[in-house]
């Protein structure tokens, strides 16, 4: 399934917040470690530079963006902060508490809210939002709930594509091509909610 059904268009003009998993989607879901001068091991992570400015341009259209991710990785917070995004949950085991938190602290509605993810782990948040999002290296379970499914694997432009589709579906693509052209685009500048642990 590669082509936005009408369902798909019909719940991205009401999204108020993409969340995305990392591991698999935001990257390859390859671990790279290295030790410092300390000898403490640090995590090296891929991002692919189309789907930072994927999310970007969501953020640039009004819609808030966030990750939603079970590790925890101060390049997280850098790679967040740099995209503009408003929301980074970590530490999270179970997803779905994000939503919990979000409706509670900010009134968004999960049928307010898509999640792109591609693990067990992410079922449980694609199961209660409005917009599920799988990528091509998802795991059946993942992409059987999913309404798209990109043709693109995790660290290879998935987000991007995904960011692509919920603008063209909202209208808004043709804008932000128009605002890169003349110089209008502008990085979105929001301020990151961090939260630990849910």
């Amino acid at each position: 399934m590669t082509e936005p059904s009408p369902l798909f268009i019909q719940k991205a003009r009401r999204i108020k917040l993409l969340l995305t998993d990392v591991d698999g989607v935001m990257t390859d879901g390859t671990l790279s470690f290295f030790t410092d001068e300390k000898g403490i091991a640090r995590e090296v992570k891929n991002f692919e530079s189309l789907d930072g400015m994927g999310l970007l341009f969501l953020a640039y259209c009004g819609i808030q963006t966030g990750i939603v991710s079970k590790g925890a990785s101060p390049t997280l917070e850098f790679w967040a902060k740099e995209l503009g995004m408003n929301y980074l949950f970590y530490n999270t085991s179970v997803k779905h508490h994000a939503l919990d938190f979000l409706q509670k602290e900010y009134g968004i509605l999960p049928e307010e809210t898509a999640f792109i993810g591609d693990d067990l782990i992410d079922l449980g948040l694609l199961s209660r939002v409005g917009l599920p999002l799988a990528v091509a290296n998802s795991v059946p379970e993942a992409k059987k709930l999913a309404l798209y499914i990109s043709p693109r694997g995790g660290g290879h432009a998935a987000v991007r594509d995904i960011a692509e589709q919920i603008l063209c579906a909202r209208g808004m693509w043709d804008q932000v091509v128009q605002d890169n052209v003349s110089g209008a685009f502008q990085n979105p500048k929001n301020k990151l909610r961090i939260v630990k642990g849910l």
